[in-house]
């Protein structure tokens, strides 16, 4: 038993209760007197027993060890002939006497035990409200302001403290005084700061039972502010989900709309290209600039309807073995008006099996690919690709020698409507920041991976994106 713990045990009352001990064997004593003559001084032990098991009761084992042994006194000296001394006359009696002070002794043990463990148990059920008080404050919290309001009133009324949440990671770490504690707020792996209690200079000190009750109430922060945050998380998430639906309908139904009146704009266009004879030279310049603004929006309206069907997860891949290199030339072809004089290099790294690809949609990536490279090139640089094996993908690489991408930009690029670098806009090349999103969504969609970064060789940027090959290579790295 630690020694505080013996201390409420002897008197949980303080000193004052061996004062009460001796003025309860002297109300004992007082009672029994009229008696004295009319019963056998035996009978009037119990008076004296009486008051021991009161006194254990009430002021622990202390005070009634005290008052067991004047009672035994007092007997002797009042109750036994010769009275008013402390002899006797019957040697019979100091087995009574020693018969009353085990007993008294035996008696006063299991009171004051017994008073312990109501005393315990009173306690205990205290804390148990306490505690369950705070559970359900911290379970109606919404917000961490909450959470610090509650435990603020419920550790004042407690612990005369004032209850402070520190956040994760704050750069002031806290200085507690000599009645300061702070403890952490953890939930599995989650850091979610501290909890600081401060407490006046003049308050008695915490009590291992007061630190237990703290820990606790730490542990139910800490899952009430792990809620919370998991319920910010989600709600963000949602506002996201919905958001984003929101935008795939708005460009779905924009492509749509667009679709018809340009698909007609661009019949009545070429009709007037086949009257070239008829017009003008100065109308033939101005349809001829009208027909590449046309087909400029309808590369934009199919850019639209393909994007959201990537971002709905409604992209359907019609897959099939292809030849990488013969879709590569085909995309070189489409892009040969735009590549001006810039040369176009090709170094192929060890024979390359077929691949399992939707062809359409891969060969959309390279002309995206290709186009962006071509934007950020002068007009005599030089485009480079490279095809290798790595593991079970084919793994394609197209640089440029052009300005490069800004540092902390590599995952940017692939933002929708993210356009320019360095705050050159691509709009005079024709591009609307769909292109490098779509390739992500086409190549992730095969299972493959695409990413940027700039070239360690020289100036420009690299785009690397990776492709399954049609059947798994046999002894292959990973």
């Amino acid at each position: 038993m630690a020694g505080g713990d013996l201390r409420k045990f002897l008197m949980p009352s303080g000193p004052a209760g061996f004062g009460v001990a001796v003025a309860a064997v002297a109300l004992a004593s007082a009672i029994g007197l009229p008696f004295r003559a009319v019963t056998d001084p035996d009978n009037l032990t119990m008076v004296y027993f009486t008051a021991v098991v009161v006194i254990a009761l009430r002021y622990g084992f202390g005070p009634a060890l005290l008052s067991a042994v004047l009672s035994v006194a007092l007997f002797n000296f009042l109750f036994t002939p010769p009275y008013y001394t402390f002899e006797a006359l019957n040697p019979a009696s100091y087995l009574t006497f020693g018969i009353m002070l085990v007993s008294s002794l035996l008696a006063a043990l299991l009171a004051s035990g017994l008073a312990a463990r109501l005393a315990f148990a009173s306690r205990e059920q205290t804390e148990t409200r306490l505690l369950l008080d705070v559970a359900q404050e911290l379970l109606k919290a919404g917000s961490r302001e909450e959470v610090e309001a509650s435990l603020a009133r419920h550790l004042a009324a407690r612990l005369g403290g004032r209850a402070v949440l520190i956040s994760a990671g704050d750069a002031s770490p806290p200085r507690n005084g000599p009645q300061g504690i702070t403890l952490p707020l953890s939930a599995g792996p989650e850091d979610l700061g501290q909890l600081k209690v401060e407490r006046p200079e003049d308050a008695p000190p915490l009590s291992e039972g007061d630190r237990l009750e703290l820990e606790t109430i730490a542990a139910l922060a800490a899952g009430a502010l792990l809620r919370i945050r998991q319920g910010e998380f989600a709600a963000r998430a949602r506002a996201d989900e919905q958001s984003e639906r929101l935008r795939n309908l708005l460009l779905s139904s924009l492509g749509h709309d667009l679709r018809t009146p340009l698909t007609v704009l661009s019949g009545t266009v070429s009709g007037l290209l086949r009257m070239r004879r008829k017009l003008p030279r100065e109308a033939m310049e101005e349809v001829t600039l009208l027909s590449r603004q046309i087909a400029d929006l309808q590369k934009f309206t199919g850019n639209l309807l393909r994007m959201a069907s990537i971002s709905s997860g409604k992209l359907k891949l019609n897959r099939e073995p292809y030849d990488f290199k013969e879709i590569l030339g085909v995309a070189l072809k489409r892009i040969e008006e735009l590549r001006e004089e810039r040369q176009v290099r090709i170094e192929v790294n060890g024979a390359l099996p077929l691949v399992d690809i939707d062809g359409a949609l891969v060969e959309q990536v390279l002309v995206n690919l290709l186009e962006n490279a071509i934007r950020h090139t002068e007009p005599h640089g030089v485009i480079a690709i490279r095809l290798e094996r790595r593991g079970s993908f084919l793994k394609t690489t197209i640089s440029d020698d052009g300005p490069g991408l800004p540092p902390g930009e590599e995952e940017a690029v692939f933002e929708r409507f993210r356009t320019g670098l360095e705050g050159q806009s691509d709009r005079k090349h024709g591009g609307h920041g769909l292109g490098l999103a779509i390739c992500r969504g086409i190549v992730e969609a095969h299972g493959g991976h695409i990413e940027a970064r700039n070239r360690a060789d020289g100036p420009g940027a690299s785009f690397t994106f990776t492709l399954p090959f049609a059947e798994p290579i046999a002894g292959a790295p990973a």
